[in-house]
């Protein structure tokens, strides 16, 4: 009962944002619902995602309304799932019987811990960690060949991208719309289906780090994105309380 609950709160804090978000800047629900049909689209090329059914714009409009904006199409899963993550020096990494992923930047902020204390429910820390974990790097978000991006709810990678710097604040759900984050998209997002489609088991972070190496590596198959040599991986925890963001790239970008 006790997680029940817990998971009912961050649900409504996150409509919370994803409402506020709408009066300000004309964010439509049917932009919200492109991000659920674009990971559920990469989630049918990724035989490990744990929902491949067809899904529409329409179908996640009409689903049971959990939070008003949101629907439970718009809600990530909740199942069982574990990934792992293995870090060594770059000199030692060399021997290592695959190619190495290394992290070129990272950097993580905290901006409060109940939504009712976040600053402005349309801007995230990750406009404090992104821009750091850039620089780190040396790279722009028009760099990327894929971003992962932490998706517990439809408004969430809406918000990281502008965030991010993948666009400006506020055109976040023209920026998802008509396909540009989906397979053939302008922006390789969520290649694993996500936190919607692929996998949540309470605690998604890893796996975004997990996908993106898949990627640089060119381990995806079907969900491959050509010539992959940077990522972004971008956590999320709390009520948008604690964002971390890691840039990783192949050899050739060290």
């Amino acid at each position: 009962m006790g997680s029940a609950v817990q998971a009912a709160r961050s649900l409504s804090s996150y409509a919370l944002a994803a409402s506020r978000h709408m009066h300000l800047y004309g964010t439509t629900r049917e932009q919200l619902a492109e991000v659920a049909v674009a990971a559920r689209q990469w989630a049918q090329l990724n035989p490990e995602a744990a929902v491949r059914d067809p899904l529409s714009i329409e179908d996640v409009l009409k689903a049971r309304m959990v939070s008003d904006p949101l629907t439970v199409r718009d809600c990530c899963l909740f199942n069982d799932g574990a990934a792992a993550v293995v870090m060594v020096r770059a000199d030692r990494a060399k021997d290592c019987a695959r190619a190495p992923v290394h992290v070129l930047g990272a950097a993580h902020a905290v901006t409060h811990r109940e939504i009712s204390s976040m600053p402005d429910l349309t801007v995230t820390g990750a406009a404090i960690s992104g821009p750091q974990a850039f620089a780190q790097a040396g790279v722009k978000p028009a760099d990327m060949d894929v971003a992962m991006l932490y998706d517990a709810f439809t408004i969430t990678p809406i918000l990281f991208l502008e965030d991010l710097g993948f666009c400006p604040k506020g055109e976040g759900g023209r920026f998802v719309s008509g396909g540009h984050v989906a397979p053939g998209g302008g922006l390789a997002l969520n290649t694993n289906g996500g936190g919607l489609s692929c996998v949540h088991p309470g605690m998604y972070g890893l796996f975004l780090l997990v996908e993106a190496t898949r990627q640089l590596r060119g381990e995806c198959g079907e969900r491959q994105v050509g010539n992959a040599r940077l990522a972004v991986a971008h956590g999320n925890g709390g009520v948008l309380s604690s964002e971390a963001t890691v840039v990783l790239g192949t050899a050739e970008t060290v």
